[in-house]
């Protein structure tokens, strides 16, 4: 039996991770110095509202005990782990899953780094699962996932460039204000960092640049938004049903963890 675990950035719900069989490790975050751990998807209130009524908002990755007791717990019943976490380029969460790994020295449990997050993470866990009904070995599944990761992705507009400027997580992007000139930035995950590959004129045009960089045959596709959803969110799943009118598209929250290093008011779209 294979218990997958993952972090909260992964964009499920509760009734989703129950059914998948996932351990969902929460993140966390600090508004005013009060700390909160990010929940399943739509358990996370109006995180966008106490965000805007603060002063100070950290956010803090899952702590190597977290992972460890979640590890020991399955091997404990028998079971073989696999932790599947937000891309190491994006947050701790990687390293901190690896400590704990090295901490219960068992070859029952693997730890993968996803090269992405929300949507696109949640589709790395979904094929886990599916592997694993399949009767995969973890060794075969961990081979599958490191060779699909690359083609699982996520591309993402923000509302201008300040909350990923404070996240240190730019590289050699622009920082400029993007939406001053009606200009939304184009940017995606490759290898787990972030890279910018168009603008789009407008809100509108945001989204058909979006959806242009999902490749011909997409069955399944996952809308994240950041905050509550607004006109970006919903031009992005226009334009996504315009270019796939036979895909499977969902619209979720992406969650306060990823808000706070986004912006609030960003939308992403993913695929696998």
């Amino acid at each position: 039996m294979l218990a997958i675990v993952t972090d909260s950035t992964c964009g499920l719900t509760r009734v989703e991770a129950a059914e998948l069989g996932v351990d969902v490790i929460p993140m966390s975050y600090t508004v005013d110095a009060t700390w909160y751990e990010e929940g399943f998807v739509g358990e996370n209130g109006d995180y966008a509202e106490l965000f805007s009524a603060s002063r100070h908002v950290a956010t803090h990755a899952v702590r190597t005990a977290s992972f460890e007791s979640a590890f020991r717990a399955h091997l404990g019943r028998g079971e073989e782990v696999l932790c599947v976490t937000i891309s190491s380029r994006l947050s701790g969460a990687f390293r901190s899953a690896e400590d704990a790994a090295t901490h219960v020295s068992s070859d029952r449990v693997a730890v993968l780094d996803s090269w992405v997050t929300a949507g696109a993470l949640e589709f790395l866990v979904r094929r886990a699962r599916a592997l694993a009904n399949g009767g995969c070995s973890l060794d075969e599944i961990v081979a599958d996932l490191t060779k699909i990761r690359m083609d699982t992705r996520i591309v993402f507009s923000v509302p201008d460039m300040a909350a990923l400027s404070r996240s240190g997580r730019l590289g050699a992007i622009r920082r400029a204000v993007a939406t001053k000139l009606n200009r939304y930035p184009v940017m995606a995950l490759s290898e787990g960092g972030i890279v910018q590959l168009a603008d789009g004129r407008g809100a509108r045009g945001m989204a058909a640049a979006m959806a242009e960089q999902v490749p011909d045959g997409t069955t399944d596709l996952i809308v994240s938004h950041f905050g509550s959803r607004g006109p970006e969110t919903r031009e992005v799943f226009l334009a996504a049903r315009s270019r796939l009118p036979e895909a499977h598209i969902r619209v979720k929250d992406g969650g306060p963890v990823l808000a706070e290093h986004l912006g609030v008011g960003a939308v992403g779209l993913a695929w696998a």
